[in-house]
């Protein structure tokens, strides 16, 4: 039995020929695995009778099982999607029991919040034997242009090479703002088949002769003083909730490239190598990069990653949080001389 996780790409060539397996566990990146739920449903067209699903931490995990026994109504398959990766965490066993004999005429697809399987995942072990597990991985730079000029020609239009760059060092690696970003670009061009970085200045609010990549350049400084007089400009061109995410986007990229930087030259590798890995080369604003480094731990680079990963879910999760008093947080912390 082959328990090698199945791509992301290769999942969704599998629902693009119209194969469907009896169950798909879903895991790694939750915004990439909302969209490829919202995907499958799209392949699958389940109408209202044949589709369950359950998204809410309450719901309970034997009314999912349930529903996934129910024999599909004037149709071949039926689609039970349990959204909400605490549902199985909190009470696996139904989903253990059902999977052991799955129905041969339902599509089970259970989300989870853990970054991989694990080795004692009874789920896992029994999806992999029935069905698909699927893990989807934080993007890299490369992979996530190139998907840029996918999802671009899925829209209609072109995206010029320096354009999809811009996008990935302005949002970052994530697939779903990302895409979000691009389809906005989209629509702001209108008729124009090309999508360039002039597009993509205008469409995120620069003003002609800024640098949207300064905070990439303060923050791998570590410059507070800088930091913070960029905030200041950005903030008082509107309002904070429209420009916080793109900015903890800017800092948590600039502090990924750092520490995977530091990594490959733990290991021996070439620093011309290292530049290149991290997308870093021959661009004057990244201009001292691996002296930016000297003064930075691996332990320091991944607490630093972490708190910007935590601003930046706190934020998404927690609406009462002031967005500018958050951020400006995190910059202080980040540029801590001391972590505490």
């Amino acid at each position: 039995m082959d328990q090698r996780p199945l791509s992301s790409r290769d999942l969704l060539k599998e629902w693009a020929a119209g194969k469907f397996r009896k169950v798909y566990y879903l895991m790694g990146q939750p915004d990439e695995v909302k969209d490829a739920v919202a995907e499958l449903k799209l392949r699958f067209k389940a109408d209202a009778f044949n589709l369950g699903e359950f998204t809410k931490e309450t719901d309970a995990a034997s009314a999912a099982v349930s529903d996934a026994l129910t024999q599909p109504m004037f149709a071949d398959r039926r689609l039970v999607i349990v959204g909400h990766p605490k549902i199985a965490k909190a009470d696996p066993e139904p989903f253990v029991e059902y999977l052991k004999d799955p129905l041969a005429t339902t599509t089970l697809v259970i989300a989870s919040d853990d970054r991989k399987p694990g080795a004692k995942d009874k789920i896992a072990a029994l999806a992999f034997q029935h069905g698909a597990v699927c893990v989807f991985y934080a993007l890299r730079d490369y992979e996530a242009r190139g998907r840029l000029v996918e999802e671009a020609r899925k829209l209609g239009k072109s995206l010029d090479p320096d354009a999809a760059e811009f996008l990935v060092e302005e949002a970052g690696l994530d697939g779903h703002i990302l895409r979000q970003e691009l389809e906005k670009a989209a629509l702001f061009v209108g008729a124009e088949k090309s999508i360039t970085r002039s597009d993509l200045l205008a469409c995120l609010g620069y003003s002609r002769g800024a640098d949207p990549y300064l905070l990439s350049r303060h923050i791998g400084q570590r410059d507070l003083k800088r930091c913070l007089s960029h905030l200041k400009a950005v903030f008082s061109s509107g309002r904070a909730e429209d420009h916080v995410f793109q900015l903890l986007a800017q800092m948590r990229n600039a502090v990924s490239k750092q520490l995977r930087a530091k990594r490959m030259l733990r290991r021996g590798a070439d620093e011309d190598a290292v530049l290149e890995e991290v997308a870093v080369a021959r661009k004057k604003l990244y201009e001292g990069f691996l002296q930016w480094l000297a003064p930075l731990s691996e332990a320091r680079l991944k607490r630093d990653l972490g708190l910007c990963l935590r601003a930046e879910a706190d934020l998404k999760s927690k609406t009462w949080l002031d967005a500018r008093q958050e951020t400006e947080r995190l910059v202080v912390e980040l540029c801590r001389s001391r972590p505490a």
